[in-house]
């Protein structure tokens, strides 16, 4: 049986973030389905994360790691 999409986020991230350059796992939309996003801070680890788990498909999107916000939407200092 396909794990829940929260299952399959929540099992990548646990395989994921302990690598480097994962900054964090997602649930987002792909052509109107729901796929796990994979949130890389460089494209190292690109490389070796899976196109599908457990029966999702997984995007990868760059960009650099997070940074804290305010509740006003300025950046945290």
């Amino acid at each position: 049986m396909k794990q829940s999409i929260e299952q399959a986020q929540k099992g990548l991230a646990d395989e994921l973030m302990p690598r480097g350059g994962v900054s964090g796992v997602g649930i987002g939309a792909h052509k109107g389905a729901p796929c796990l996003k994979v949130y890389i801070s460089d494209q190292g680890p690109s490389k070796k994360i899976p196109s599908r788990y457990e029966g999702h498909p997984v995007l990868v999107v760059g960009g650099g790691p997070f940074r804290a916000m305010s509740a006003s939407g300025r950046r945290g200092r």
